[in-house]
């Protein structure tokens, strides 16, 4: 078994998607197949949480591009299978938490994508990445919004 290493090469750094960049997928079905698939797996991986919470709100309309990130996630999947979260209790144990937020990231609605995560120790046991429910005018309250949710 293999420790779990966080890994953040299922997307490009900065890759934004929006609604409209191309032409859309004829048949969607596949798309949604394999992004509820993903949804399923992110349950014992959290490493794809945040890639594929970019995707899923592309499920009505996706594009070619919407369907390549996808496959390349699969392909992260794959080559990442032995990865797992193990849990040790030979260390000091200590709650840490760390909250971000990408301010203004998403490119359709301009709504910030807020995230954290608290760990025991050095493994998580917390976590969460999804977007504000509100549009922020600044940075700063973004920020703040994110340490609200966080705690």
């Amino acid at each position: 078994m293999v420790d779990y290493k966080p890994i953040s090469t299922e997307l490009e750094v900065d890759a934004r998607l929006c609604l409209v960049e191309g032409k859309y997928l004829e048949d969607v079905t596949m798309y949604i197949q394999l992004v509820g698939c993903l949804i399923y797996i992110m349950l014992t991986k959290p490493d794809i949480a945040y890639a594929v919470s970019v995707i899923t709100p592309f499920m009505q309309k996706p594009i070619k591009r919407h369907l390549e990130v996808v496959r390349r996630i699969l392909r992260y999947v794959k080559g990442t299978i032995e990865y797992r979260i193990l849990y040790r209790n030979d260390k000091e144990i200590e709650i840490i938490g760390y909250c971000n937020d990408d301010y203004a990231s998403d490119l359709d609605t301009h709504r910030s994508t807020m995230s954290y995560v608290f760990n025991l120790g050095f493994e998580a046991v917390s976590w969460c990445s999804k977007r504000q429910p509100t549009v922020f005018l600044s940075s700063t309250k973004a920020e703040y919004g994110v340490v609200a949710m966080a705690t």
